[in-house]
Protein backbone atom coordinates (compact mmCIF):
# COMPACT_ATOMS: atom_id res chain seq x y z
CA UNK A 1 0.00 0.00 0.00
CA UNK A 2 2.93 1.83 0.48
CA UNK A 3 3.10 2.68 -3.12
CA UNK A 4 -0.43 2.89 -3.59
CA UNK A 5 -0.38 6.23 -1.30
CA UNK A 6 2.65 7.65 -2.90
CA UNK A 7 1.46 7.61 -6.16
CA UNK A 8 -1.85 9.05 -5.11
CA UNK A 9 0.22 12.08 -3.00
CA UNK A 10 2.21 13.06 -5.98
CA UNK A 11 -0.75 12.25 -8.63
CA UNK A 12 -3.01 14.69 -6.12
CA UNK A 13 -0.46 17.52 -5.80
CA UNK A 14 0.35 17.98 -9.80
CA UNK A 15 -3.29 17.84 -10.36
CA UNK A 16 -4.07 20.54 -7.63
CA UNK A 17 -1.16 22.48 -8.85
CA UNK A 18 -2.13 22.47 -12.34
CA UNK A 19 -6.49 23.22 -11.69
CA UNK A 20 -5.11 26.42 -10.01
CA UNK A 21 -2.28 27.80 -12.10
CA UNK A 22 -3.26 26.37 -15.81
CA UNK A 23 -4.87 28.88 -18.11
CA UNK A 24 -7.14 26.42 -20.03
CA UNK A 25 -8.78 23.59 -18.52
CA UNK A 26 -7.83 21.39 -21.38
CA UNK A 27 -4.65 21.36 -19.90
CA UNK A 28 -5.95 20.14 -16.30
CA UNK A 29 -7.95 17.53 -18.42
CA UNK A 30 -4.59 16.15 -20.37
CA UNK A 31 -2.48 16.49 -16.75
CA UNK A 32 -5.57 14.37 -15.31
CA UNK A 33 -5.83 11.50 -18.13
CA UNK A 34 -1.75 11.32 -17.73
CA UNK A 35 -2.09 10.46 -14.13
CA UNK A 36 -4.22 8.35 -14.53
CA UNK A 37 -2.29 6.34 -17.24
CA UNK A 38 0.60 6.30 -14.96
CA UNK A 39 -0.88 5.39 -11.43
CA UNK A 40 -4.40 3.43 -12.42
CA UNK A 41 -1.67 0.24 -11.80
CA UNK A 42 -0.10 1.06 -8.85
CA UNK A 43 -3.54 3.23 -6.44
CA UNK A 44 -6.10 2.82 -8.95
CA UNK A 45 -5.91 6.52 -9.68
CA UNK A 46 -8.26 8.01 -7.39
CA UNK A 47 -6.55 11.13 -6.54
CA UNK A 48 -9.96 12.53 -5.15
CA UNK A 49 -11.86 12.07 -1.86
CA UNK A 50 -15.22 11.71 -3.25
CA UNK A 51 -13.77 9.11 -5.73
CA UNK A 52 -12.05 7.12 -2.72
CA UNK A 53 -15.32 7.27 -1.15
CA UNK A 54 -17.56 5.94 -4.28
CA UNK A 55 -14.60 3.08 -4.62
CA UNK A 56 -15.46 2.13 -0.59
CA UNK A 57 -19.17 2.28 -1.20
CA UNK A 58 -19.12 -0.13 -4.36
CA UNK A 59 -16.90 -2.91 -2.42
CA UNK A 60 -13.63 -2.00 -4.17
CA UNK A 61 -11.79 -0.12 -1.30
CA UNK A 62 -11.39 -0.74 2.53
CA UNK A 63 -11.88 1.50 5.53
CA UNK A 64 -8.30 1.18 5.71
CA UNK A 65 -7.57 2.13 2.44
CA UNK A 66 -10.47 4.59 1.98
CA UNK A 67 -8.72 6.94 4.59
CA UNK A 68 -5.23 6.25 3.86
CA UNK A 69 -6.21 7.57 0.41
CA UNK A 70 -8.14 10.53 1.73
CA UNK A 71 -5.42 11.75 4.12
CA UNK A 72 -3.06 11.39 1.53
CA UNK A 73 -4.92 13.06 -1.26
CA UNK A 74 -5.11 16.17 1.69
CA UNK A 75 -2.15 16.40 2.38
CA UNK A 76 -1.39 16.87 -0.74
CA UNK A 77 -3.64 19.76 -1.39
CA UNK A 78 -2.31 21.32 1.58
CA UNK A 79 1.33 21.52 -0.12
CA UNK A 80 0.40 22.22 -3.67
CA UNK A 81 -1.65 25.67 -1.85
CA UNK A 82 1.70 26.29 -0.47
CA UNK A 83 3.43 26.26 -4.04
CA UNK A 84 0.02 27.65 -5.85
CA UNK A 85 0.37 30.88 -3.56
CA UNK A 86 4.22 31.35 -3.63
CA UNK A 87 3.54 31.84 -7.66
CA UNK A 88 0.32 33.82 -7.30
CA UNK A 89 1.24 36.04 -4.75
CA UNK A 90 -0.11 38.00 -2.13
CA UNK A 91 -0.51 41.63 -4.38
CA UNK A 92 -2.12 44.47 -3.86
CA UNK A 93 -4.43 43.70 -6.54
CA UNK A 94 -5.31 40.65 -4.20
CA UNK A 95 -5.22 42.56 -0.95
CA UNK A 96 -8.22 44.33 -2.86
CA UNK A 97 -10.01 42.14 -4.54
CA UNK A 98 -10.32 40.25 -0.53
CA UNK A 99 -11.49 43.83 0.93
CA UNK A 100 -14.22 43.87 -2.22
CA UNK A 101 -14.88 40.32 -1.96
CA UNK A 102 -15.46 40.54 2.39
CA UNK A 103 -18.81 42.52 1.46
CA UNK A 104 -20.17 40.09 -1.02
CA UNK A 105 -22.23 37.46 0.51
CA UNK A 106 -20.78 33.85 -0.15
CA UNK A 107 -23.94 32.55 -0.63
CA UNK A 108 -25.10 33.75 -3.58
CA UNK A 109 -25.89 30.96 -6.42
CA UNK A 110 -24.57 28.41 -3.46
CA UNK A 111 -27.66 26.04 -4.53
CA UNK A 112 -26.78 26.39 -8.49
CA UNK A 113 -22.87 25.69 -7.64
CA UNK A 114 -23.88 22.93 -4.76
CA UNK A 115 -25.79 21.26 -7.22
CA UNK A 116 -23.28 21.57 -10.06
CA UNK A 117 -20.63 20.07 -7.42
CA UNK A 118 -23.13 16.86 -6.84
CA UNK A 119 -24.05 16.14 -10.36
CA UNK A 120 -20.48 16.72 -11.81
CA UNK A 121 -18.83 14.65 -9.18
CA UNK A 122 -21.45 12.28 -9.23
CA UNK A 123 -21.03 11.75 -13.46
CA UNK A 124 -17.20 11.41 -12.44
CA UNK A 125 -17.23 8.89 -9.58
CA UNK A 126 -19.73 6.76 -11.75
CA UNK A 127 -18.06 7.19 -15.70
CA UNK A 128 -14.60 5.94 -13.32
CA UNK A 129 -16.62 3.03 -11.19
CA UNK A 130 -18.02 1.79 -15.46
CA UNK A 131 -14.66 1.96 -17.02
CA UNK A 132 -11.98 1.55 -14.46
CA UNK A 133 -14.20 -1.87 -11.95
CA UNK A 134 -16.89 -3.31 -14.15
CA UNK A 135 -16.29 -5.86 -15.49
CA UNK A 136 -18.45 -4.97 -18.39
CA UNK A 137 -15.16 -3.01 -19.42
CA UNK A 138 -12.83 -5.09 -18.18
CA UNK A 139 -9.40 -4.76 -20.15
CA UNK A 140 -10.29 -1.45 -22.38
CA UNK A 141 -7.71 0.83 -22.86
CA UNK A 142 -9.50 4.05 -22.70
CA UNK A 143 -10.55 4.17 -19.18
CA UNK A 144 -8.07 7.26 -18.54
CA UNK A 145 -9.43 9.21 -21.94
CA UNK A 146 -13.07 8.56 -20.51
CA UNK A 147 -12.09 9.99 -17.57
CA UNK A 148 -10.29 13.51 -18.54
CA UNK A 149 -13.31 14.11 -21.05
CA UNK A 150 -15.60 13.62 -18.42
CA UNK A 151 -14.25 16.36 -16.20
CA UNK A 152 -13.50 18.58 -18.93
CA UNK A 153 -16.94 18.34 -20.22
CA UNK A 154 -18.70 18.75 -17.25
CA UNK A 155 -16.40 21.71 -16.20
CA UNK A 156 -17.46 23.02 -19.48
CA UNK A 157 -21.47 22.18 -18.87
CA UNK A 158 -21.33 23.94 -15.41
CA UNK A 159 -18.84 26.86 -16.11
CA UNK A 160 -21.06 29.36 -14.88
CA UNK A 161 -20.39 27.82 -11.18
CA UNK A 162 -16.27 27.28 -11.84
CA UNK A 163 -17.00 24.02 -10.02
CA UNK A 164 -13.97 21.64 -9.26
CA UNK A 165 -15.48 17.99 -8.69
CA UNK A 166 -12.93 17.26 -6.14
CA UNK A 167 -12.37 18.48 -2.39
CA UNK A 168 -8.81 18.53 -2.64
CA UNK A 169 -8.53 20.32 -5.37
CA UNK A 170 -11.29 22.73 -3.35
CA UNK A 171 -9.27 22.72 -0.40
CA UNK A 172 -6.31 23.52 -2.32
CA UNK A 173 -7.61 27.10 -4.18
CA UNK A 174 -8.90 27.69 -0.42
CA UNK A 175 -5.92 27.28 1.60
CA UNK A 176 -3.61 28.85 -1.11
CA UNK A 177 -4.49 32.34 0.45
CA UNK A 178 -2.18 31.58 3.28
CA UNK A 179 0.99 30.78 1.70
CA UNK A 180 0.30 33.67 -0.69
CA UNK A 181 1.02 36.05 2.08
CA UNK A 182 4.93 34.54 2.42
CA UNK A 183 5.27 36.65 -0.78
CA UNK A 184 3.52 39.23 0.46
CA UNK A 185 4.11 42.93 -0.99
CA UNK A 186 4.23 45.16 2.01
CA UNK A 187 3.68 43.77 5.69
CA UNK A 188 2.88 39.68 5.85
CA UNK A 189 0.82 40.14 9.40
CA UNK A 190 -1.69 42.84 7.44
CA UNK A 191 -1.59 40.30 4.36
CA UNK A 192 -2.73 37.21 7.06
CA UNK A 193 -5.34 38.62 8.65
CA UNK A 194 -6.55 39.45 5.00
CA UNK A 195 -6.53 36.30 3.87
CA UNK A 196 -7.78 34.81 7.07
CA UNK A 197 -10.54 36.81 7.01
CA UNK A 198 -11.55 35.79 3.54
CA UNK A 199 -11.11 31.67 4.33
CA UNK A 200 -13.60 32.55 7.40
CA UNK A 201 -16.05 34.28 5.24
CA UNK A 202 -16.19 31.24 2.79
CA UNK A 203 -15.42 29.09 5.09
CA UNK A 204 -19.66 27.57 5.17
CA UNK A 205 -20.08 27.75 1.75
CA UNK A 206 -17.03 26.12 0.79
CA UNK A 207 -17.90 23.27 3.03
CA UNK A 208 -21.06 22.71 1.29
CA UNK A 209 -19.28 22.41 -1.59
CA UNK A 210 -16.57 19.81 -0.49
CA UNK A 211 -20.01 17.87 0.94
CA UNK A 212 -21.93 18.02 -2.03
CA UNK A 213 -19.06 16.37 -3.99
CA UNK A 214 -18.72 13.56 -1.62
CA UNK A 215 -22.13 13.29 -1.36
CA UNK A 216 -22.19 12.72 -5.30
CA UNK A 217 -19.83 10.18 -5.08
CA UNK A 218 -21.29 8.16 -2.38
CA UNK A 219 -24.66 8.50 -4.75
CA UNK A 220 -22.69 7.06 -7.65
CA UNK A 221 -21.20 4.10 -5.56
CA UNK A 222 -24.46 3.27 -4.65
CA UNK A 223 -25.60 3.43 -7.65
CA UNK A 224 -23.15 1.13 -9.32
CA UNK A 225 -24.09 -1.92 -6.62
CA UNK A 226 -27.66 -1.37 -6.89
CA UNK A 227 -27.16 -1.76 -10.77
CA UNK A 228 -24.80 -4.91 -10.68
CA UNK A 229 -25.37 -6.26 -7.49
CA UNK A 230 -23.39 -8.89 -8.88
CA UNK A 231 -19.97 -7.11 -9.82
CA UNK A 232 -18.50 -6.42 -6.36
Amino acid sequence: MRNALIFEGIATFFLCLAASLSPSPISVAAILCALIYMGGAVSGAHYNPAVSLAMWVRGRASAKRLFGYVGVQLLAAVLAAMVIGYYNGHSPERAKDIVEGLGDSPYIAIVEASLAEFLGTFLLAFVILMVATSRHTAGNSYFGLAIALTVLGAGGAFHLVSPSFNPAVKISGVLEGFSATLSADGSVARAFSQELAYFAHNFLATLTYIVSALLGGAAAGGLFVKLFPEDR
